[in-house]
């Protein structure tokens, strides 16, 4: 009998517990259009990393529970950026288990006045299904903070949304980089990927250029993205950020696209 699997470990008290397939790169566990949910056990209790859509939940709960934690253990909820399918569950999650919810302030702000623009949300229709969540601490750039205890710091790196975000801490040993769609390893195939550009949620090539190399100058040994497997050592993240780099500036020095997705052809 084969058996299925329900978590990946990371690292020590860090865990992979939700997440679809990403065509094919990695093993489902979850809804396949869920993003990457991860678990992360620091010095104060348990913290959520993103929590995908509604038809995955009940799959990412079992996957807590199968790595050894209650679900109402858990203390914070960390979003990488508004985007739905790292979102669309929040407000069950805050409701259910008194989550403290973290976002980038800009992705905050966008709720907070009913633009759901950067969630995406418009994209899929008037029926989407998709409650907007309150936000107990609106995340600023360069803000050190503690998540269950862990010393993080926020990286504001837009591009793909204007709130997308990595944060950065030191977790057994290892310089993590949990970054949302900003980067990633590659896909099936060896494909270079970016996160998806989109005038709806005012994705940016001039950013994204820019904050690529942000991220490269981060000096990571670990980048933990949101879809896909994490990348593991400093050369090899530092060429998988390269890569996204070089992509986006292809992308940003063609005319055409450039007029949709830069700040000159607006």
């Amino acid at each position: 009998m084969i058996e299925v699997l329900r978590f990946e470990p990371i690292l020590k008290g860090l865990w992979r517990v939700g997440g679809g397939s990403w065509n094919g790169t990695v093993p489902a566990l979850s809804a396949e259009d869920d993003a990457n949910v991860y678990l992360l056990q620091g010095p104060e209790g348990l913290a959520l990393i993103d929590c995908a859509g509604y038809e995955g939940r009940a799959a990412i709960e079992a996957n807590v529970r199968a790595a050894g934690f209650e679900p109402h253990a858990l203390d914070d909820l960390l979003l990488t950026h508004s985007h739905w399918d790292h979102t669309q569950a929040a407000h069950a999650w805050r409701a259910d288990y008194g989550l403290r919810t973290h976002l980038n302030a800009c992705g905050a702000e966008f709720l907070a006045r009913g633009d759901e623009r950067l969630v995406g949300s418009p994209l899929h229709g008037p029926e989407f299904p998709f409650t907007r969540f309150a936000v107990d601490h609106a995340v600023a750039d360069g803000e050190r903070f503690a998540l269950v205890g862990a010393a993080v710091t926020a990286h504001f790196l837009p591009g793909h949304t204007p709130d997308s975000t990595a944060v950065v801490l030191e977790h057994d040993g290892v310089r993590v980089g949990i970054c949302g769609d900003v980067a990633f390893g590659p896909k099936a195939g060896g494909i270079p990927a970016l996160g998806f550009l989109c005038a709806l949620w005012l994705s940016n090539l001039d950013d994204y250029v820019t904050s690529l190399r942000r991220l490269e100058a981060l000096e990571l040994d670990l980048l933990v993205p949101g879809h896909g497997n994490v990348v593991r050592g400093r050369e090899p993240v530092r060429a998988a950020v390269r890569t996204a780099l070089r992509t986006a500036e292809r992308l940003a020095a063609d005319p055409a696209v450039a007029h949709n997705f830069s700040v000159d052809g607006q």
